[in-house]
């Protein structure tokens, strides 16, 4: 046994190692103290450990290590100085004595999520579907909407320099990890003509940062004469819920959603975006997205479409067929002025590091949902919502160039939280997508710009 994390809602992260050369894996852990704990699960979750297979000159290609969650219905009784771990390999039974380490739930999370990123033996993706099928997956989702909703609730607002009173659109950024990145965007926006009339939002995941963001701010406001609505989160709450706390703040009627890593090409986009909105039909801007450039100037992002994977799992001389949606982008790598992925026209999905849309029209779909951990798929989901609601995404042309990957900071638990969000998707979009919605030319989107 390596240890417990218990959290103060009642469930149990055990951790440990056991050698059960595959053949009788383990089928039961159970959990006792003398304050009544009761607590067990058949659900046992293998991965690999190196230090482990080394120490036991095995390959390194075994399951060896293990991870279970324990839902406990009295969490007061998590308190004992020593509770017992019990597990069952085929007939053997084996008691180790720990004491439970109390951790906040989103550390508790943040644990579960590192462990569910770790490589299995097989196929990672395929196996850990396998586990999020079994429970794992509910378990994790209820859990970050009870971290996210507290930390929205923790929101702090600070206003630097006056806002416009009645704002053309409200540009939204959600920072984590980067503080640098509000100055430089704020340096670059400044230039762009008509940004006067747009009000600027940065909602920060990073509340270590909260000093630096005041002062960066300030000093942002004093030398571009940008007003800037600083919304700070006193943890993580994750991409779409920080945005939907910002969208809750603005002054307009238009939010524009936009990464800290998104640049503008054109300075005279702001009046380009006014005519979008005001000159097309209401149903072509409901929700549109632009087309995003690499730094090498090639196109990133025409417009997102759906692909179905394949894949297998063999385990036990069986196999285990799953199927997983993976968002793709339209264009990625194409020169620059490739025009088929730059005319305006409606798309599955648009990417959410630039995305506008009518206010009111994002309240109606609930906004971002708030059941995608951390970041990633959320955006694909609010554009499914919107196609569903018969306003499918639109693609305009209004370049900016996108740092992709530079705008946050990674963390080990990010790859299981995206894992999480993969599957999450996949059990609510999969068959809508596989019905009309697959691949580049997909029956709902058929036309020549697609093909």
């Amino acid at each position: 046994m390596d240890g417990i994390f218990g959290c103060k809602d009642g469930q149990c992260l055990v951790l440990g190692w056991v050698n059960d050369d595959g053949q009788d894996p383990v089928s039961k852990l159970v959990l006792r103290n003398g304050f009544g704990l009761r607590g067990s699960t058949t659900a046992v979750y293998r991965y690999r450990r190196n230090d482990v297979t080394s120490y036991l000159q095995l390959p390194e290609d075994r399951n060896l290590a293990f991870w279970a969650i324990v839902a406990i219905d009295r969490p007061e009784t998590m308190n004992a100085p020593v509770t017992e771990v019990t597990l069952s390999v085929g007939a053997e039974r084996k008691t180790f004595q720990c004491q439970i380490r109390s951790v906040a739930e989103e550390r508790f999370m943040e644990l579960a999520l590192e462990l569910l990123g770790t490589q299995t033996v097989g196929h990672a993706p395929v196996e850990t579907f396998r586990y999020l099928d079994a429970g794992l997956g509910r378990s994790l989702i209820a859990l970050n909407l009870k971290v996210s909703k507290r930390m929205a609730l923790g929101a702090q607002t600070v206003q630097i320099g006056v806002a416009p009173a009645r704002a053309e659109a409200s540009i939204i950024v959600c920072l984590y990890g980067r503080p640098e990145l509000l100055r430089i965007q704020c340096a670059l926006f400044s230039k762009c003509r008509g940004i006067e009339n747009y009000e600027f939002i940065y909602v920060s995941n990073s509340p270590e940062m909260a000093e630096l963001l005041i002062k960066d701010a300030t000093i942002a406001n004093r030398i571009y004469g940008m007003p800037i609505t600083l919304i700070l989160l006193p943890g993580n709450a994750g991409f779409g819920v920080a945005n939907n706390v910002a969208a809750a703040a603005a002054r307009s009627a238009r939010l524009l959603i936009v990464n800290p890593d998104i640049f503008p090409m054109d300075p005279e986009w702001p009046s380009q975006h006014s005519r979008i909105v005001n000159d097309l039909p209401p149903e072509q801007v409901a929700l549109f997205g632009a087309p995003l450039y690499y730094d090498d100037g090639s196109l990133m992002h025409g417009g997102m479409y759906f692909e179905v994977d394949v894949e297998f799992s063999f385990r036990d001389q069986q196999a285990t067929r799953c199927e997983m949606l993976r968002v793709e982008h339209y264009g990625k790598g194409a020169p620059p002025q490739t025009n088929r992925f730059l005319v305006s026209r409606p798309v599955p999905a648009v990417t959410g590091a630039f995305m506008s849309v009518e206010r009111e029209w994002f309240e109606s779909l609930g906004g971002f949902s708030a059941e995608y951990i951390y970041g990633q798929y959320e955006d694909a989901d609010l554009c499914l919502k919107s196609f569903s609601a018969g306003k499918p995404a639109w693609l305009h042309c209004l370049p900016f160039v996108h740092f992709e990957g530079k705008g946050s900071t990674y963390r080990p638990a990010f790859g299981g939280g995206r894992l999480v969000n993969r599957w999450h998707f996949t059990k609510l979009w999969g068959e809508i997508v596989k019905k009309n919605l697959h691949g580049p030319a997909s029956q709902a989107f058929s036309t020549p710009a697609h093909r």
